[in-house]
């Protein structure tokens, strides 16, 4: 074992507001046992996208690739203004979320952000 662990994930509630630009996304922290420090991991190179999806997590509803992937550890996406414009978000009206990193060899995949959204005008 080399002294380092991840942090455990913990859910955060976003709310979206339909015609505003929003930044949605997570961030993959480790601790050093010996140590007790706390870092990022460096997520250059590394792939990243957000999910919104139905309440109950089965349909796909909204996904858009992380626009930043830093070395601290950040996965965040900017959803554009006109992300919820259609009609269809009159329907949909929250639900779950989550920011899902992937290595550049495609073989660690980590979910660093979830929750829930609710999507208010």
């Amino acid at each position: 074992m080399n002294g380092v662990y991840g942090k455990r994930v913990k859910p955060l509630d976003v709310r979206l507001v339909r015609g505003d630009g929003e930044r949605l996304g997570g961030r993959w922290r480790r601790r050093n046992l010996a140590t007790g420090e706390i870092t990022g991991k460096d997520l250059t190179g590394w792939s990243g996208r957000i999910e919104l999806r139905s309440p109950d997590g089965v349909e796909l509803w909204y996904s858009r690739s992380c626009d930043e992937m830093t070395d601290d550890g950040y996965a965040v996406a900017n959803l554009p203004p006109s992300a919820f414009a259609a009609d269809i978000w009159l329907q949909r009206r929250g639900g779950q979320w989550k920011c899902v990193v992937v290595s550049p060899s495609g073989a660690t995949v980590r979910t660093v952000g979830w929750g829930y959204w609710i999507l208010s005008d």
